[in-house]
């Protein structure tokens, strides 16, 4: 039943490098097709014709930033269209192993695949190395990153789109919830390796720098209170969790990261927001 899968990919693109062509191609011999959603602004740049002329992919170009959430709907779409039973999420900053996506299918033997919304990879960065040879090769776990994930379509037409109105940062994470909320599982495959960039991450002892700008401090503030709060009784370990996480940041940016003033402005904006149910995309100044 797994080999007959129909898979298809969406990678969602903003300004990207020349480096991203490399980075599909690790991973585009694993899918049928590859949906390339563009939120970039103004014309195609070099690196997007590059892209678009790649064997499998269907360029869209939105003409503007309208958020990962959108971008990700919008490959969800055409995979149904395209009568596809599972989409493979990809950034453009991440490149996979060549046996991932086989890997990621190993983990629904033995399960109800009908009960499992994502399939994760376990993701490769700077401040987490790849796991040893002894661990579970395949786990249930709360939520993931977007990234390498097999979303499962059937799933998605149950549960719903991505969040277009959280835009970015913990779109991932609400959508995870939600399906747990539901009834379903997200599992991830510890073989199944992808190499992915998460800002410009330093590591201090206990506390990682990943440097975000004071626009991405505004998303994940606000997108942050909003899910944990929508989600509590779902996961009340992650409620809590996120908040050690969200007074880390804050540490990390006073001692280690630059634009300390510009930063946490925007997380007062970003909280300020979340208080008065503002969502979307920023509409401010940043």
């Amino acid at each position: 039943m797994l080999n007959s899968l129909r898979i298809a990919a969406v990678v969602v693109l903003y300004h990207p490098g020349p480096e991203v062509v490399a980075n599909i191609r690790t991973w585009a011999g694993q899918v049928e097709a590859i949906f390339a959603v563009d939120n970039t602004e103004g014309d195609v740049s070099a690196a997007v014709s590059a892209i678009a002329a790649l064997d499998k992919v269907v360029l869209v170009r939105n003409g503007e930033n309208e958020g990962i959430a959108r971008a990700l709907n919008i490959g969800a779409e055409m995979a149904l269209a395209e009568g596809c039973d599972f989409l493979l999420t990809m950034d453009q900053d991440s490149s996979a192993a060549p046996d991932m996506v086989e890997k990621m299918l190993f983990c629904l033997d033995g399960q109800d695949p009908a009960k499992v919304g994502i399939v994760s990879p376990f993701h490769v960065t700077r401040a987490e190395p790849a796991p040893k040879g002894s661990c579970h090769s395949c786990r249930e776990v709360l939520t993931v990153m977007t990234s390498g994930n097999l979303l499962n379509l059937s799933v998605y037409k149950a549960v719903g789109p991505f969040m277009d109105e959280l835009f970015i940062d913990f779109v991932d994470h609400e959508y995870c919830l939600r399906l747990r909320e539901k009834g379903y599982k997200t599992i991830q495959s510890n073989r199944a390796l992808l190499e992915h960039n998460v800002g410009d991450i330093h590591k201090y002892w206990i506390f990682i720098a990943t440097n975000h700008s004071p626009l991405r401090r505004y998303y994940k503030t606000r997108n942050r209170f909003y899910v944990v709060d929508r989600y509590k009784s779902v996961a009340p370990r992650f409620y809590y969790e996120n908040f050690v996480r969200f007074a880390k940041e804050v540490i990390v940016i006073a001692f280690f990261e630059h634009k300390k003033i510009e930063k946490f402005k925007m997380i007062v904006a970003g909280y300020c927001d979340y208080k008065k149910g503002v969502l979307g995309k920023f509409a401010g100044k940043s």
